[in-house]
């Protein structure tokens, strides 16, 4: 069997995700010969290399930021929530105060963590290379680094220098600064094809931003063979250490990579191989009564003498896919699509399975039907349109 090389990118709490992503890909029959990470990506990889992968998980269905940074798990909810009492706005003052006094954060509890956990002895002997990202303020230079190029005893404090963000206080290792790798290689896709890795596996936690160095050049090696798990939308904030969120992103992490591999329909949903026919019979919806309801839903213009069906179809339907979903397409697939998952994440549909095109519309269409009456406009327009769907479609 062929074997890949992972990177897993830094990205703080959203690091979960990516322990969902490997165990997918590994369900699929993925072996690994080589894993490097960055920052939390460097953390995760360190598990995965000794074959820890059921701990991690545990560990990450578990955690909040009073196991990381010995604050209270209620303050920190209440600040990314944005509820600014006065007794909020009091306390992160004096934490600001605090940490600005010791100059950064305390990172004694994550040091506690990885001391239980990581056995730098199984590493060392892994048949997976573990590998990591991290940069020396001393001497203002990146050091991307093997196990075997990290000083026997030091894995840990090369952990806490991969993952030392700018608001801790500074990790040193031999009288030498070092911060979080992300300041220079977020997801070091260009350290594994060094290394002279080509089937390479990179597992994203940010959607929109490119943090990969030099990846238009690494692009341009036919020699490579890479694949990009990128998150279907936007995770939570990097702080977001809130229990919950963390095991939506554990399940989040699977399911959405299970549909990247297999390649499954859906945008915002897992949705199994939808085939034309069943996108275009509901087109059916389309009748004229209902066309004239729905171009008037979304005050579209039309004229005597215009076939309403085109105008709904061709205009209306456009329009509200554009206003609601930010979707600008001709593709009736993609429009339709777009307003399903856009009416079921209304009724916050759980994203963490996977469905099957019928089963998805039944879902929206209850939301629909809980909410049409009391909506106007153009998302009256998209309930109207699901509302609509036949049941046995």
């Amino acid at each position: 069997m062929e074997k890949y090389s992972l990177v897993l990118e830094g990205g703080g709490a959203k690091g979960a995700y990516q322990v969902g992503a490997i165990k997918a890909l590994k369900k699929r029959g993925l072996e690994i010969e080589c894993i490097v990470g960055t920052s939390i990506g460097a953390i995760n990889a360190a598990f995965i290399a000794q074959g820890d992968i059921d701990k991690l998980e545990e560990l990450w269905q578990t955690l909040s930021f009073q196991d990381l940074m010995d604050i209270n798990n209620e303050f920190i909810e209440n600040i990314i929530s944005m509820n600014f009492t006065s007794e909020i706005l009091n306390e992160a003052a004096k934490k600001f105060v605090k940490a600005f006094k010791e100059r950064g954060i305390d990172t004694a509890n994550i040091r506690q963590l990885l001391e239980k956990y990581i056995d730098e002895e199984k590493i060392r002997n892994s048949d997976i290379r573990f590998g990591l990202v991290t940069y020396c303020l001393t001497n203002m230079k990146p050091q991307k680094l093997f196990i075997e190029d990290i000083p026997k005893g030091k894995l840990v404090d090369y952990l806490m220098a991969t993952s030392n963000l700018p608001v801790f206080k500074r990790q040193k290792i031999d009288n030498m600064s070092f911060l979080d790798g992300g300041a220079y290689d977020n997801c070091s896709v260009e350290m594994l094809y060094d290394a002279g890795y080509k089937n390479i596996i990179a597992i994203k936690l940010f959607k929109k931003r490119n943090r990969i160095r030099n990846y238009s050049k690494l692009k341009s090696n036919k020699d490579l063979n890479l694949n990009i798990i990128v998150p279907s939308e936007e995770l939570p904030f990097i702080l977001n250490f809130e229990t919950k969120t963390l095991n939506k992103l554990l399940k989040y992490g699977y399911i959405d990579t299970i549909k990247q591999i297999d390649k499954l329909d859906g945008y915002k949903y897992a949705i199994y191989k939808i085939e034309d026919e069943e996108i275009y019979k509901l087109k059916d919806v389309f009748n004229p009564i209902f066309s004239l309801e729905f171009v008037q839903y979304t005050k579209s213009s039309y004229k005597i003498g215009d076939n309403i069906i085109s105008v709904a179809l061709e205009k209306s339907l456009r329009k509200v896919c554009m206003f609601l979903c930010g979707v600008n397409t001709k593709s009736f697939k993609r429009q339709v699509l777009s307003l399903i998952e856009y009416v079921a994440e209304k009724g916050n549909v759980s994203k963490n399975k996977i469905y099957t095109f019928d089963d998805l519309i039944i879902r929206a269409k209850k939301v629909a039907n809980k909410n049409i009456e009391k909506s106007k406009g153009i998302e009256k327009a998209a309930y109207y349109f699901i509302e609509n769907i036949k049941e046995d479609e």
